[in-house]
């Protein structure tokens, strides 16, 4: 019977379409208790891959592109497998189309390639901002630029050789015809007493110092500095300068350093052996820093550096030895005008008391005048950006009286400036002895550039 069962077609139709019926009230009931989801074993994940290179596809030949960015982030999501294995391989890309593009500036839309269509990716950022232009290529000079601390104090560089002296730069023909200077930095501060050698980085600016976005071949150089000893190096000696209250005295005095460099021929330098440096206490209350100049010794050129920083530590005088200091001071003054009639002594005692009395004297918006600037280069002051100080003067009424802005000198040596930035102690000149100063700001910025040959 079975196998007249199984042999009739109709039978086997009416077996199929029960099963069918069970299969399908299974899995309805199923679907039913899960809450109406279809489940599956498969998990999403998403990553953040970062530094993704960019590739660029243009006209390489006769554009050039600058404005894009090295590298991108990209976020994928989709299967953790996938992603996963997309993360270790790294095997996308993801580029900028402008083999079409215009010459000019445009927004650009990042595509990616070679990606799995079963991920989503987002790259970050998406759109940027480029600009195609015509590409040239020039050859310009190249300058050395030490950094401040390659060369030790008391000794100077001489003429830089550089190899090779020039370069070739390739880039957008706006951007090319921007470059005012072309640099190699040598960025070592070994403070060198020793010729030496150094490998320099190249780099292009326009006049304001901006580094400009360009392609320089050879992008590294070799540069050789001849290094030589300009002075000597002589200790500082301290004294304290001026008559200080009754009830003061100095406990110390430290200076910011102990020696400077004397520059000058070695005939005048063999006899310098240290320099006094008269530091003004005068009317001294508490304890202070003061900037004093430091002399130049007889026969010297100059000094490195032109002025110190002294820290002066003070302490009140017992009762004892202010009553002893008042009673010395009182028998010098008798002995000194024992001759004198009284009347005299009064009329003259005002006026001396008047011209001996401490005060101070303000020169407001003092300019700024630069000295010893090379003959090939142009100077600019950019700070203070008004090119003023404010000086104060301070001394006795009688020194200061006739001092102001036409016979003291503000000055900033630029004898040793070098194209670029370029800061330079400021100077105060024209003070007579017992005139100590504070200024507004100790420092000015130039920018130096060389004079464009007509």
């Amino acid at each position: 019977m079975m196998d007249r069962i199984l042999n009739n077609k109709w039978s086997i139709r009416i077996v199929a379409l029960l099963l069918a019926a069970i299969l399908f009230t299974s899995v309805n009931t199923d679907n039913k208790n899960s809450g109406g989801t279809f489940q599956t074993t498969t998990q999403n994940d998403t990553e953040v891959i970062q530094n993704v290179p960019v590739e660029v596809y243009y006209d390489k030949k006769n554009l050039y592109v600058s404005g894009l960015p090295e590298t991108v982030s990209v976020t994928i999501s989709g299967p953790r497998s996938i992603v996963q294995n997309t993360k270790a391989q790294q095997d996308f890309k993801v580029y900028a189309d402008l083999r079409n593009a215009s010459i000019g500036e445009k927004n650009v839309k990042l595509k990616i390639k070679n990606l799995s269509n079963r991920l989503k990716a987002t790259i970050s950022p998406q759109t940027i901002k480029v600009n195609v232009q015509e590409k040239v290529t020039k050859k310009f000079s190249v300058d050395a630029e030490l950094s401040s601390n390659a060369i030790a104090s008391g000794y100077t560089a001489g003429n830089i050789k550089i190899s090779p002296g020039k370069v070739s730069i390739t880039g957008a023909k706006d951007t090319v015809e921007e470059i005012a200077y072309v640099k190699a930095n040598v960025d070592d501060s070994k403070k060198h007493k020793d010729d030496f050698e150094a490998e320099a980085t190249v780099s292009a600016f326009d006049r304001n110092l901006n580094k400009l976005d360009v392609e320089i071949s050879p992008q590294k150089v070799k540069v050789k500095v001849p290094v030589s000893k300009v002075g000597k190096s002589v200790p500082l000696k301290l004294k304290a300068e001026g008559n200080l209250p009754d009830n003061i005295s100095i406990q110390s005095m430290t200076a910011d350093q102990d020696e400077v460099v004397v520059i000058g021929d070695d005939d005048a330098l063999k006899n310098i052996d240290q320099i006094t440096v008269n530091v003004p206490v005068a009317n001294l209350t508490a304890d202070t820093v003061k900037e004093v100049t430091i002399p130049v010794p007889s026969g010297a050129e100059a000094v490195q550096p032109s002025s110190i920083e002294v820290r002066i530590k003070t302490a009140k005088k017992s009762d004892g030895s202010k009553a002893s200091s008042n009673e010395n001071s009182n028998e010098g003054t008798e002995g000194d005008n024992s001759n004198a009639s009284t009347d005299e002594q009064d009329d003259s005692g005002q006026e001396n008391n008047q011209e001996d009395a401490e005060s101070s004297k303000t020169l407001s918006g003092h300019n700024i005048s630069a000295q010893s600037l090379p003959a090939n280069l142009t100077a600019t002051l950019i700070s203070p950006t008004n090119s003023k100080v404010n000086l104060t003067l301070y001394g006795k009424n009688s020194l200061l009286s006739d001092l102001n802005s036409s016979n003291v000198s503000v000055t900033a040596n630029l004898a040793n400036a070098t194209v670029g930035r370029y800061s330079a102690r400021i100077e105060v000149g024209g003070l007579p002895r017992g005139v100590t100063y504070s200024i507004s700001t100790s420092t000015a910025i130039f920018n130096i550039e060389e004079k464009n040959e007509e």
